[in-house]
This record gives structure tokens, sequence and C-alpha cells, in this order.
């Protein structure tokens, strides 16, 4: 092709690939696959990369992430930001309404006011400025005048449109937010790393959004509402709020289509109510509802206050909180020998469930609430889940509350602990501490490692005290007359015991991997590597010696390419695989008769792309083996039910996910149709 040929085809391809964007991230449909999809994407990228002449800032490679900040800049806004202010019941509700309509009265305006309502969501406040209709700087709302410049990391947010369907100049505000699925993926993963764990979604947006490396924002697929069309350049703007958002979506912006136009303050709690009720089953944490009045001209003339709009207000939902003393703070040591720090609460019911401890994370959290043993504190479930301390009640202290400092030696093993500068967590330097075998152990025997059954973690305890393991190696030497005389065992059930370890002997090749227990390493990380090594060697079946020599010979730059692997994953997975003490370990696996599955490579890929969900009861194995199936095949399990699911396995007495798929018109098949699928 000639250079206006490239440069055609590279517009074409721009086109294409935003309208299946716009299809996917905004209206939630999906026309071609998502191989499809990328295939355009790597055509785009290698035209671009040969002729970069023709990139443009709102072209679909300009979403991947360039090299990291030093810091961010700061930036002016053009329009200044408010923070609404907050109602908490009906009566505040209605004296709002009676004063807004006082106001109006004063400057003698028809008294009417109907209204939109929309959704709180709990995330981030963001700015987004468009040139003739491109994407040109984006920010956070800072002190309502200035705000931090966060453009590059906004451009990796497939639901922010780079290019509007307009070429028009206008600003708009939404709401960056993280998804309770990926919320509890990057919680599970930092927990794995030790690193601090986000308290909430609000938190997890906010801290990935002031990334200064936008390559990890790309990584966790935040998304976007756009409520707010705030300027506009030929300075007409709607009419109203409801023809405002019918306005952005026709712009190409994702809007929440939850949004209702209210005749008065009735519907409005009627609104209210319903998504009080309604919140849990929606993929993004809703903290409450705004409420607008819907009149362009009404809420020009309630205007603003020093500090927030006259015409909006935030009507939150209850919170389940309740308070409770902190008798103690206790350290937990992890397998990677985190400590961790726990309060002991005096029991408390909160949400149906009695809570008597609540994580703290790190030495920094402890600080940023200045919790001390014997405090009164407000506690609530983090996602209605986690127990989570918010605030401590200063005004309550007596002056004989403790402060707590992390301990310098560790509490099991009386090692030095350090605190490393990169990290908010503390370390027990000693690798050969008791408490981090005991969670080795635990973690190599769990379901998604050696899936040993019966081996739970009181039996670990129980066989570490005994003397009988010392490592995860020591398990596959136990025999029935170890176990049989030890309290809670007899004649079957140790029989059992040793029949189970004996089945997992043999193991595929990522829950191996995983088993380890690798710093930073888990299990989405431990199938990049997988398909990694089982590329690279191109075996159809190996040992442990095979896995072991690749890994040792393996560089910490090419691990680092693998996509997904970051350098502290790279340089923990080079330095577990040639740590002497691993070696061995790794060696004495296979003297104990431990094998890896056969994996061809050929079915690594068989379901690549392809995603499933599951419901109901299966009879020849369990959702986890299936779910194991299918990530061994290349595919995805997802939780909830969408369009772009391709298969729902349905077993006996499926629940409400079946209804579901019908009704978006997801293949169902059944068990036998499953077993023919993956032959």
């Amino acid at each position: 092709m000639n250079k206006n040929q490239i440069q055609e085809r590279i517009k074409k391809l721009k086109k294409e690939i935003n309208y299946h964007r716009y299809l996917y991230h905004v209206l939630d449909q999906q026309e071609i696959s998502d191989a499809a999809l990328d295939s355009l994407k790597n055509e785009l990228l290698k035209l671009e990369q040969e002729n970069p002449e023709f990139i443009t800032d709102d072209s679909p490679t300009q979403r991947i992430g360039g090299q990291p900040l030093e810091k961010f800049k700061k930036i002016k806004h053009k329009i200044k930001q408010w923070s609404f202010n907050d109602a908490f019941n009906q009566q505040e509700i209605s004296d709002w309404e009676l004063k807004n309509k006082n106001f109006l009265e004063k400057q003698e305006i028809k008294i009417f006011i109907d209204y939109l309502c929309e959704l709180k969501i709990d995330g981030l406040h963001v700015v987004l400025t468009y040139k003739n209709g491109v994407f040109v700087s984006g920010a956070t709302r800072g002190d309502g005048k200035i705000g931090e410049d966060v453009t590059k990391n906004l451009k990796t947010i497939e639901s922010i449109p780079l290019k509007l369907e307009q070429p028009i100049d206008i600003i708009v505000e939404g709401e960056v937010w993280m998804s309770k699925k990926i919320f509890q993926e990057l919680n599970k993963k930092r927990k794995e790393k030790g690193e601090a764990e986000f308290a909430n979604p609000r938190n997890a947006a906010a801290g990935t959004i002031r990334q200064l490396n936008s390559k990890i924002v790309a990584e966790r697929k935040l998304d976007c509402f756009v409520y707010d069309l705030v300027w506009i350049g030929n300075g007409v703007l709607p009419i109203s709020q409801k023809k405002e958002l019918e306005i952005l979506k026709k712009l190409g912006f994702k809007v929440n289509f939850h949004y209702q136009y209210c005749k008065n303050v009735e519907q409005v709690i009627e609104y209210w109510k319903k998504w009080k009720e309604k919140k849990e089953a929606q993929n993004y944490w809703i903290d409450g509802i705004v409420i607008k009045a819907n009149e362009r001209k009404i809420q020009d003339a309630l205007g603003y206050t020093g500090k927030a709009p006259r015409w909006a207000i935030a009507f939150k939902f209850p919170a389940e909180q309740t308070t409770t003393i902190v008798e103690d703070i206790i350290i937990q040591i992890g397998r990677t020998g985190v400590l961790t720090p726990v309060a002991v609460l005096r029991p408390v019911k909160i949400m149906g469930s009695i809570v008597s401890r609540a994580t703290l994370h790190n030495e920094d959290e402890i600080k940023r609430l200045d919790i001390r043993i014997g405090d009164t504190v407000i506690i609530q479930k983090a996602g209605d889940v986690i127990p989570d301390i918010i605030q401590v009640l200063l005004k309550l202290r007596t002056g004989k509350e403790k402060k707590f400092e992390m301990p310098t030696k560790c509490p099991i093993c009386n090692s030095e602990t350090k605190r490393l500068q990169s990290e908010a967590a503390h370390y027990c330097l000693n690798k050969n501490c008791f408490a981090q075998e005991k969670e080795k152990i635990i973690h190599f025997v769990s379901k998604k490692g050696f899936n040993i059954d019966g081996f739970g973690k009181k039996i670990v305890e129980q066989l570490i005290n005994e003397g009988l393991i010392g490592n995860f190696v020591d398990i596959f030497e136990l025999t029935q007359g170890d176990i049989k005389p030890l309290e809670r065992f007899a004649e079957k059930s140790s029989q059992n015991l040793i029949e189970a370890i004996k089945k997992s002997r043999k193991i595929d090749l990522t829950k191996f991997i995983f088993a380890l227990g690798i710093r930073h390493i888990g299990e989405e990380t431990a199938q990049l590597l997988t398909e990694r090594f089982l590329y690279s060697i191109n075996f159809q079946s190996f040992k442990i010696k095979n896995l072991l020599f690749y890994f040792q010979q393996a560089r910490i730059e090419d691990l680092e390419k693998i996509n997904g692997i970051g350098i502290k994953m790279a340089e923990s997975v080079s330095g577990w695989f040639n740590d002497e003490k691993n070696i061995n370990l790794l060696k004495k696996l296979e003297e104990m008769g431990v094998e890896i599955f056969n994996v061809s490579v050929s079915l690594l890929v068989y379901l690549k792309n392809k995603s499933f969900i599951l419901t109901g009861e299966l009879e020849s194995m369990t959702r986890d083996e299936a779910k194991d199936k299918i990530k061994n095949l290349g595919g995805k399990v997802l939780n909830s039910v969408s369009k772009k699911v391709d298969y729902a396995l349905v077993g006996k007495n499926p629940g409400s996910k079946y209804a579901q798929a019908k009704k978006l018109g997801v293949k169902i098949i059944n068990e036998k149709e499953f077993n023919e699928l993956i032959k």
C-alpha cells in the first residue's frame, strides 16, 4: 500500500474499532468476537508503528498506557467543581424542597419543580474536556478550582470515548468506578503479594487513577459513567437534565440508564426506596441517589450556595454500622512473612453475623485511624461483607488506651522484622519461620493448590505440632501408621486422608505453580506462567525437573515481557526457582512421585476467548473441577451473566443465573454437552 492507502486504512480501522468499543463497553453488546477485535487492533498498531506520522490522540492504540509519570501536573478547571449536600432521611428531602420553593417564590418564579433522579455511584469524580470532539484532558475534582491532570490514566478506560460522535467543544463530569468483581480480584492479588488491601472500591478507584504508571491503570479495567454536561462551546446547554443525559448518550458517553424522571418528591422517595433494596444486584457500589431539578431554568434560578448547588442533593442510603471496643491488637503471619495487624473486637452483631475481628491492614492504616487498644470504634461491613473499622470515637477516650507499635521481632520465631521501603507491609526476615511454614502448607493443600480432601487448617496445625510435617514435601511421606494414633483420627479417617494425598500426586501445572506459594504469584499469574512454559518447551508431557530447568534459565527481563507480569513478579519467580532450599523441595516432590498432568499445548487454547457461567449442581464433577477444566483449556469463568457470556453450564436445580442467561440468549449447555465440547 502507498501512504494514502495506509492512511485511509488506518482511518477505517479506527472507526471500526471505536464502533465495537462503544457496543461492548457502553451498550454491553457484541457483534464480533474478542479475537476478531484483537486482530483489528493488532493491524492498526502495526500500521501506526510503521507509519508514526499517522498516529493521533484519538487512536485506540493510545489506551495501552505509556511511560510512568514523575508526578501529576495541576490543571485549573474552566468550570468550578461542586460537591452535593447530603440528606439521610425523607424529612430532610421534604425540607430541601420547601426551602427551594420559598427561594423561587421570592424571585416570583413558578414553584412547580420536577426532578431527575440518578444513582450515586461510589467512585471518583472526574472532569473530561473535549476539543473538536477529541478528548484532550481529564482531571480530578481536587479543591474544586484546581485538580490533578490524570489524562493519560483516563485514556486507558475503554468506556471513555477518545473521539465523540460530533466535532464539538465540551466539558463533562463523570464518576470513575471499579466493579465489584475487579475490586475483589485486586484485593485478592494484593493480599497474595503481602500488600495492603483497599478498604473500599472508591479508595481503589482513586488509588488507581492516581497511579503514576498508566499501564497499571489499564490492567485494573476501570469504568466510567458520565452524568453532567457542564460547558459547551456554543454556550447553549440542554433545556433539562433528562435531555442532557440523552445528548451525552448520543455523543458516545456511557450513561447509567437507571435514571428516572419524577414529577414530585413522593416519586423521588419511591425511587430511593426501590434502589435501597436493589443496589446489591449491580456490579458497582451505590451509596445513594442524586436528586436534581430537571429544568435548566429552575437550576439557573436556584443557583448555588457557597459550597454546593441548591438545585441538587445526594440522598444517601443508610449504611449499617455499629460501635464496639478494640480489646486487643494482634499480629498474624502470612505465608510470605507479612505481618498483618488484626483488631480483636468485643463481639458485636452487624448485618446478621457476629463480628469479633477486623483487619487493620498495616502500620499506615493504624496511624491514619489513630487506633489504640481500648478505643471505641465504628465498624461497618465493606461491601456488606468484610468488617471494616472506619472511625475512632476520640471523645470517648479515657486516657487509659494503649498505642500499638509494629513489633521489631516476629511474635512467632522472634526473628527480626523489617518494613520494605517500597511497601506498607512489615516482614519476618526468617524464611524458616514456623508461622510462614504453616501458612505455606495450608496454601499448598488448598482447593486451588493440591486440593487434598480433608487436609484443612486444623489438620495442618496438628501434624506440625506432632512433628510429623515441617514443609509441604513431608506430606507425601506420611503413612496411615503416622496418622491413625492421633486425636480425631481412626482407621477409616486416617485411610481416607492417605488416599487423598495419594490422589493429589497428579496435578495440573497451573495448580502446581500456585501451590508453591511464590510471592506475588496468584492463580491468574500461575496460568500466565503455565501458558508461557508450555509454548516455550513445546512439550506435550514433562517432569518437575523440566519446569525447574526452564525457570532457572529464564531471564527476569524475559519473564517481565509476559503480558500481565510485572518486574516484582518476574524477580520473585526467578528468585524462587534459584533458591537452593526450593530447588531441593522440588527435587524431593519428584522423588515422592508428584506428576504434572500431560497438558497438550493445542488444548490449552481450545477454549481461548470463550467465557462461561456455572449454575446448578453437577454430577460427574464439582463446580471447582469444571472451572479448572475451562481455565486449563484457555477459557474464562465469569461470576455474572451478560451478553458477553458464550456458554451457561447448567446443572440440577439452577439458580437465577439460568433465567438471566435464557433471557439474554446465552447458549445453554448441560453437563453432557460440556463434556462433548471439551473432548
